[in-house]
């Protein structure tokens, strides 16, 4: 056979001596190539089949003729075995590298179906062969800056995932739980020195996780993240709308008050500007809003604070008496908001968000798991290169 074709199913070391078309697949009969040089010794390879991959959709199996060859040298035999193929292994690792490749975006029955194997094959590979942490992140030079959130497993299940947004975009972790002493396991499994790179921690409202941030890393600075404050907001302007809505007897569009006002369509500024009239205290909630959006965008730590004196100011002289209680909560979270005013960039969970949705979606296509430890591993192969798998 050609060496490009060779190449191309990732056969070097084997010579191909026939192929035949099988119900399922193809069948290639494969010795190994003369050895280059007398290994002293070695066991002959049985005579049996392994899956080696797909051609399209169809499998590819390959079946070892064993074969002897006498070094003239010492006068020993030997039968040297494929490349890619260890003692005792059932298939291939082009094959298994395959199977993984489908497992990132595809459910083990079908991949299973299309490599040839049991859906116990594949759930053992994942369990030996994919970490649940990227440990590589470590060779990252200078600052470095963590995210953390939450995302259920099943129902009230939750994991915290921990990302990476700079120097470099990818997930680091999914931790089993979202208790403190898995978040402090997670943090005592990085090397010290790579803990004192850390510069900025973005977190959701969770005052637990700042604590173990701070107590970790010292040199980090804990910042509140702008979307789940943002989504607080919204979430607290709705509530009021559907007060208000119910007790004036007169639909408010929703739109208006989520958007952002430089997003807002003419149609909907007209909306906005008729909500501000007829319900001022409405109209006063969505100006903190806008307000605690721009306080995010302060170049510098003075112009936070002045924004931040503000926005508490504005709160607490707010008609309703949801301004007083958001003023109340945010005031909880002042070092951690204003802590963005000092970074060269505004930090979000923006990311981990992101990871989030696709996570999503891979549980979808999974139709599910029943142990933690195997959903942390699936989940973490459709994030992690082939390349930090260990074969």
């Amino acid at each position: 056979m050609d060496q490009w074709i060779t190449t191309l199913l990732t056969l070097d070391g084997r010579e191909v001596i026939g192929v035949a078309e099988t119900a399922t697949g193809w069948l290639l009969t494969v010795d190994a190539s003369r050895p280059a040089q007398c290994p002293h010794g070695g066991h002959p390879d049985r005579h049996r089949q392994r899956p080696h991959g797909t051609v399209g959709l169809r499998p590819v199996t390959l079946a070892g003729v064993p074969r002897r060859w006498r070094c003239v040298a010492c006068g020993r035999t030997v039968c040297p075995r494929p490349a890619g193929l260890r003692p005792g292994q059932r298939w291939t690792s082009a094959a298994q590298e395959a199977a993984l490749i489908l497992l990132r975006e595809a459910s083990f029955r079908r991949v299973a179906r299309l490599v040839g194997v049991t859906d116990s094959r594949l759930r053992r590979l994942v369990d030996r062969g994919v970490p649940t942490a990227d440990p590589t992140w470590w060779d990252q030079p200078g600052d470095l800056v963590l995210s953390l959130d939450e995302h259920r497993f099943r129902g009230q299940d939750l994991l915290i995932t921990v990302a990476l947004p700079a120097p470099d975009r990818r997930l680091l972790a999914l931790l089993p739980d979202d208790r403190l002493r898995s978040l402090e396991a997670g943090f005592a499994a990085i090397p010290e020195a790579v803990r004192t790179r850390i510069r900025a921690v973005t977190v959701d409202l969770t005052r637990a996780y700042a604590r173990v941030v701070r107590r970790w890393c010292p040199n980090a600075q804990v910042l509140a993240d702008p979307f789940h404050l943002i989504q607080d907001a919204n979430r607290r302007l709705d509530e009021i709308r559907r007060l208000e809505q119910a007790a004036s007897r007169t639909a408010i569009p929703r739109w208006p008050r989520v958007k952002g006002s430089e997003h807002l369509t003419p149609q909907q500024q007209a909306q906005l500007t008729e909500i501000q009239r007829r319900w001022p205290a409405l109209g006063q909630l969505y100006h903190l809003k806008e307000d605690l959006r721009a306080l995010f965008r302060a170049q510098t730590p003075a112009e936070a604070r002045q924004a931040w004196e503000r926005w508490m100011l504005n709160a607490e002289a707010c008609d309703h008496a949801e301004g007083l209680v958001w003023a109340r909560t945010l005031r909880r979270w002042r070092h951690e908001i204003l802590g963005h005013g000092s970074q060269p960039q505004r930090w979000t969970n923006g990311l981990i968000e992101g990871y989030h949705t696709k996570i999503k979606q891979l549980k979808r296509l999974s139709y599910g798991f029943r142990t933690r430890d195997r959903y942390r591993r699936k989940m973490f192969l459709g994030f992690l290169p082939l390349t930090a798998i260990p074969q």
